[in-house]
């Protein structure tokens, strides 16, 4: 699992702006799924834990981002607003 995640990491998209030169460029969700069971026993025990890894919202006249990072922070800002309409 641990390998996964690393390869995620080094897939990820990222860009540099004025405020920072590393800015995630897209969300991340890594899912851990365990099951436990007793030995002798028929009984499940499930869990889920969700890491989750979101792109920072883009404040566009502090970066001063033109071209593909303008594009890429629009999408960021719209996927970050419609997310927080589902959370809330």
């Amino acid at each position: 699992a641990l390998n996964k995640l690393f390869i995620g990491d080094t897939n990820r998209a990222i860009g540099e702006t004025e405020m920072n030169q590393a800015s995630s460029r897209s969300h991340c969700i890594f899912t851990i799924s365990l099951e436990a069971r007793r030995v002798g026993s028929d009984s499940v025990i499930k869990s889920k834990l969700n890491l989750v890894d979101l792109a920072g919202s883009e404040r566009v006249h502090k970066t001063n981002s033109s071209g593909q990072t303008l594009k890429e922070a629009k999408f960021i800002n719209v996927s970050l607003f419609f997310l927080e309409m589902v959370i809330v």
